[in-house]
């Protein structure tokens, strides 16, 4: 990623996550930053106000989030008064010069509304990225969006999003929020056991290792050893991904062979694609109930490698619609474009 962009005149949205934050022009320049929010809340104005001076020439911002969730927060009421306020304080030392907060209702607000109107703004990202979606690629479609932590699965009928819910509780009830990713979901979430050398074997119900353990071993995610931000705080590659993974049936990494190995991470990537493709069935059984045709499948994230289209699916990946890197970034991307719009 560049340290700079093209000076280019316009807005810029932002993804504020729990774990992420994530920058994108209409035009598709983005940025991608790891951001522990419970750790780091304190840092947020500091960190968007450094973050922001990458883009030359944008003046406006549109505002998503999910950090609300964040456990450093008594509650997202909280949670989106706190980063609403982290927001309009980043301002002054950037060169923006107004923000608006997108909410669930297809809504922007200035900053003083949107914390009163706190329920449409949080969790907010999904609907912004289904908007956007319905009316500027497929209008009957099905978006799965797999990220680090959770996956949504937004059915679009005639451009509008079609589910009623709009809070994360309504929303994990209806199966449009799957609270599996592709990086940060702890194996004793998807697994309660093993089958290790055929003999099953219980999981210790401990976060020794995450699904990302299971992909950078298979090499379905590469290995990055500079990024420590794993259960354990050591490197995400193969050898220390191996020991993660042997610590949640008890082993060190030399007691289990690599085709052992192989298996056991197997099992947990199988695990986490039953969960969301249960999900995406449900979604796309619905959606040609609605519309008597099946739905296309518009993809994504960057966990797309989890999805089983059925056979005969038209699918979309964003990654190769937008461009680079963008499809990591679409939520942001999203509001920019319809912030523009609007």
């Amino acid at each position: 990623m560049p340290e700079t962009f093209e000076p280019v005149a316009g807005i810029l949205g932002v993804d504020i996550g729990g774990a992420n934050l994530k920058y994108a022009t209409a035009d598709g320049r983005c940025l991608d930053r790891t951001f522990a929010m419970w750790e780091r809340s304190h840092e947020l104005a500091a960190q968007l106000s450094a973050d922001i001076r990458h883009f030359q020439g944008v003046r406006r911002l549109a505002v998503t989030m999910t950090g609300e969730l964040a456990d450093c927060f008594l509650s997202r009421h909280a949670g989106v008064n706190y980063i609403v306020d982290q927001v309009m304080q980043s301002l002054p030392t950037s060169t923006i010069e107004s923000a608006e907060f997108y909410g669930t209702d297809g809504r922007f607000r200035d900053d003083l509304s949107a914390r009163v109107n706190w329920e449409y703004v949080a969790a907010s990202n999904w609907h912004a990225l289904a908007s956007c979606v319905g009316t500027r690629i497929a209008t009957n479609a099905l978006l799965i969006d797999i990220g680090s932590t959770t996956t949504d699965v937004i059915a679009i009928c005639n451009g509008q999003v079609l589910t009623d819910s709009r809070t994360d509780f309504e929303r994990l009830a209806d199966q449009s929020l799957v609270y599996v990713g592709c990086r940060r979901t702890p194996v004793c979430a998807l697994v309660s056991e093993l089958i290790v050398n055929r003999r099953p074997v219980p999981v210790m119900n401990e976060l020794f290792a995450t699904i990302d353990d299971a992909r950078i071993w298979t090499g379905t995610q590469a290995e990055e050893p500079s990024d420590s931000a794993t259960a354990d705080s050591q490197p995400r590659d193969r050898p220390h991904a191996r020991a993660r993974l042997a610590r949640m049936i008890g082993l060190d990494a030399d007691q289990i062979s690599c085709e052992a190995l192989d298996d056991v991470a197997a099992q947990v990537i199988d695990a986490a694609s039953k969960q969301i493709n249960a999900a995406v069935s449900r979604w796309a059984r619905r959606l040609r109930d609605e519309t008597g045709q099946p739905p296309v499948f518009i993809l994504s994230g960057h966990g797309q490698d989890f999805l089983l289209a059925p056979e005969g699916i038209r699918v979309i990946d964003l990654r190769r619609e937008l461009p680079a890197g963008v499809s990591r970034s679409a939520p942001a991307w999203a509001v920019a474009v319809l912030h523009r719009g609007k």
